[in-house]
């Protein structure tokens, strides 16, 4: 597969090796992005990551960046749109915007339980707990705030905000009452998001986080999170003693009613 990219300097956290193929540029700067793509015959442009609105004084656009996204940036005030109207932008132009599903299944895990071995799932009433705790987070995802939340046995502790999943884990386990107190960890999209942007992701830094707390199930969405160094997370799991639970977009629909 012939390849580009293209990363955005001083939000891009990733270390690619220096090759012929990548690029780096300022956020504001879309004409350019658009010429790169088009220098290269790129017509399929996949979207790594999530979008914060910036400040207009750091993010200095050119002209044709400045007419194209102020009004997406400052007259929407969620993440989901600004990205759904950055997307359209890209598509007006003439490009396919994919999501990761459509090049590889790679990072994703099928329906399932992972890790810890249990054979009385069922018994012990975790899927009632999980289902009743999943239904509500999926609510608040409808907010469009964040995708994680944590919670006991029968309420939510701790939703994520705009500091990201590790920052809402830390503050889990800083509080004694709330590290004691947790069961679940629970990651999936927001409702209404667009499969091709900002997924769901799961890493070994929130692993090791975890551990640290009371939680005896990580509760993420099957084929919809995005899971970094998967082979490492799984023996991690087992070594942790730490149980995930992969459940199918079917059955999540069915308790958030998503669109």
């Amino acid at each position: 597969i012939r390849f580009i990219v293209i990363s955005i300097k001083g939000i891009s956290t990733a270390k690619f090796k220096k090759c012929h193929n990548l690029y780096s540029i300022a956020l504001g700067k879309g004409k350019e992005a658009i010429k790169i793509l088009r220098k290269n015959s790129i017509k399929n442009i996949i979207f790594l990551g999530g979008l914060k609105k910036p400040n207009l004084i750091d993010l200095k656009p050119d002209l044709w960046s400045f007419f194209k996204i102020f009004n997406v940036l400052f007259f929407n005030r969620t993440d989901n749109t600004v990205l759904s109207r950055v997307i359209g932008i890209f598509e007006r132009e003439g490009f396919i915007v994919i999501g990761l599903k459509d090049i590889s299944n790679n990072f994703f895990l099928k329906s399932g339980i992972y890790g810890k071995k249990y054979t009385n799932f069922y018994k012990f009433g975790d899927k009632g707990i999980i289902d009743n705790m999943l239904r509500t987070v999926l609510h608040w995802t409808k907010g469009d705030i964040g995708q994680a939340a944590i919670t006991s046995r029968d309420d939510i502790i701790r939703y994520e905000d705009s500091s990201g999943t590790d920052n809402l884990i830390k503050k889990i386990i800083s509080s004694k009452k709330d590290r004691e107190n947790s069961y679940l960890f629970i990651k999936v999209k927001k409702s209404l998001q667009d499969d091709r942007i900002d997924l769901p992701t799961f890493g070994m830094s929130t692993i090791k986080y975890l551990v640290k707390t009371n939680i005896k199930h990580i509760v993420l969405e099957a084929d919809y999170t995005v899971i970094l160094d998967k082979k490492k997370i799984l023996k991690s799991l087992k070594k942790d003693n730490i149980r995930l639970v992969s459940i199918d977009r079917d059955h999540i629909s069915s308790l958030g009613d998503r669109v």
